[in-house]
C-alpha cells in the first residue's frame, strides 16, 4: 500500500469516527476519497462496519464501477452515490453521504438553505434531489450526479445530504458548518420568519474570508483534538484494538 493511500485511509477513518461522535453520522453513512493513479479507484468506509469503531480494516478500496478488489469487504449499497459523481466530477477528490437533522428538518418543511451564520455561508443555492430512496442503483446515482451539477452540495429530500470536495478534511469542514448553519437558520425561523440573511457585497466577503484551506485544517484539528481527548480515536489501526 502507498504512503498516499495509507494516508487517505486514516483520514477517512479518523472523519468517520469524528462526524459519529456530533451526530453527523450514525449507524448509516459513508465517506470516499479517490486514489491517486488516475483509473477511478476510491476507498469507502464497508457497509456493515461500525461507524464509531472503524478501523482501517473496514476501508474499502473500489474499482470506477464501485466493486470492490478481490477479498476487500462489501461498500454501502449506495456507493453508486461516489461512482457517479466521480466520473462527472473530476474536480471533486472526496464525498460524503450523511443524514444531517437540520438540514433535513428544513428539506421536509420546504425551506430552501440560506446563507445565516459566517462560517456556513456558503449554504446557498443549494439543489434538492426528489427521491428519497436509497440510491442503490447506477441510474439514481447518474441523476443524483447531475442534480448536484457544480455544486458543493445536494439535498436529498426525506433524506440527508451529499457533500464533496477537495479533501476528506474539507468535506468534512463542510459538513460540520453547512449542519450548522441549518441549525441557526431553523431556530432563527422560530423566532421570526422574517429572519435576517446575508446577502449582497457582505455576503461575499463573509464568504471570502470564512473559507480557506487553514480554516478547513482549523476545523480539523479542534475536532480531531477533542475526539482524541475523548477517546473516540482509540484503535483506527486494526492491528491497535
Amino acid at each position: 500500500m502507498s504512503d498516499e493511500m495509507a494516508s487517505c485511509k486514516l483520514s477517512l477513518v479518523k472523519a468517520i469516527r469524528m462526524m459519529e461522535r456530533i451526530d453527523l453520522l450514525d449507524m448509516n453513512g459513508h465517506i470516499s476519497c479517490r486514489v491517486a493513479g488516475g483509473d477511478g479507484r476510491f476507498l469507502i468506509n464497508a457497509r456493515a462496519a461500525s461507524r464509531a469503531s472503524l478501523t482501517t480494516s473496514d476501508v474499502v478500496l473500489c474499482n470506477a464501477d464501485g466493486t470492490p478488489v478481490p477479498g476487500a469487504p462489501e461498500p454501502p449499497s449506495e456507493v453508486y452515490i461516489h461512482t457517479e459523481i466521480y466520473r462527472l466530477r473530476p474536480d471533486v477528490q472526496a464525498i460524503v453521504h450523511n443524514h444531517p437533522h437540520w438540514q433535513t428538518v428544513l428539506g421536509i418543511a420546504d425551506l430552501p438553505l440560506k446563507p445565516v451564520f459566517s462560517i456556513g455561508s456558503f449554504s446557498q443555492f443549494i439543489p434538492y434531489f426528489e427521491r428519497s430512496s436509497l440510491v442503490n442503483e447506477r441510474a439514481m446515482g447518474e441523476e443524483l450526479a447531475r442534480a448536484l451539477a457544480d455544486n458543493r452540495a445536494v439535498q436529498i429530500r426525506h433524506h440527508g445530504s451529499v457533500l464533496v470536495g477537495n479533501s476528506v478534511e474539507e468535506v468534512f469542514a463542510t459538513a460540520v458548518f453547512m449542519e450548522e448553519n441549518a441549525k441557526k437558520q431553523y431556530q432563527a425561523y422560530l423566532v421570526n420568519r422574517n429572519h435576517r440573511v446575508l446577502e449582497g457585497e457582505n455576503l461575499k466577503r463573509t464568504q471570502e474570508t470564512n473559507w480557506s484551506s487553514k480554516i478547513v485544517r482549523k476545523v480539523w484539528r479542534y475536532h480531531e483534538e477533542k475526539s482524541l481527548i475523548s477517546g473516540h480515536l482509540n484503535g483506527l489501526q486494526a492491528d491497535e484494538r
